[in-house]
């Protein structure tokens, strides 16, 4: 049978980031949770929470909480679909653009450090984690749908 090691070094990797990136973000102030949310909304926004949760693969129901957080610390807020008056979209705030703007600056640095480390440039290894997240989005979206 082969090694199959493609989950347990995914989530070194996992760890690892979340390790780099809550040392950069502690002085700003915001989780790397929350930190990824933000700047998918500021990324997409206007934008849909249905948009975010396909964009961050966080599951709706944890989104809606993470939301939630984001709009009582003042980095996002709701406002009225045009589409659709039932749902809302996502906008952050002058203050969450700040917020952004800081804690990519407090990332640069260790991209910077990061990239000197790697054998090969940084955007061919970004393609191949494109590639993998796809491919782990289709399976856990068929786990998904076993279950419902």
């Amino acid at each position: 049978m082969a090694n199959r090691q493609l989950f347990l070094k995914a989530g070194t990797t996992s760890q690892l980031v979340g390790r780099i990136v809550g040392a950069k973000l502690e002085p700003i102030g915001i989780p790397a949770y929350l930190l990824a949310v933000l700047t998918h909304i500021r990324d997409l926004e206007p934008v849909s929470p249905s948009r975010v949760s396909a964009a961050s693969g966080m599951p709706p129901t944890t989104l809606r909480d993470n939301i939630q957080r984001l709009v009582d610390r003042g980095l996002v807020r709701r406002v009225r679909n045009p589409d659709d008056g039932r749902s809302y979209l996502l906008v952050p705030t002058p203050r969450g653009i700040e917020v952004t703007r800081a804690a990519g600056d407090a990332l640069h640095a260790a991209y910077l450090e990061l990239e000197r480390q790697l054998p090969r440039p940084l955007h061919e290894v970004e393609a191949v984690l494109d590639v993998l997240n796809e491919a782990m989005s289709a399976v856990a979206g068929q786990d998904d749908q076993a279950k419902g």
